[in-house]
């Protein structure tokens, strides 16, 4: 998730008080916190920013599988 995480930090620095960067806030602090996040609020976001928030869920997504899939493997080999 590093990717995508690198390159909103980078948008929010430089559009700080555009309200993309707002929801691109919101939508990692509730990725890190698992509170809800309505998406709802994506509909009205530029194309960039839409774009961002697109590559932060696929990342996250991405590294959640994985996540499960190491706990699995090792939950196996415990049971072995």
């Amino acid at each position: 998730m590093a990717n995508a995480v690198k390159s909103i930090a980078k948008y929010i620095r430089n559009n700080e008080d555009s309200a993309d960067a707002q929801t691109l806030r919101d939508i990692c602090q509730a990725l890190e916190s698992g509170e809800p996040f309505d998406l709802t609020r994506l509909y009205g976001m530029k194309s960039k920013p839409f774009d961002l928030a697109m590559a932060l869920l696929e990342e996250w997504r991405f590294d959640q599988h994985v996540m499960a899939r190491r706990l699995q493997k090792y939950l196996s080999q415990e049971e072995t």
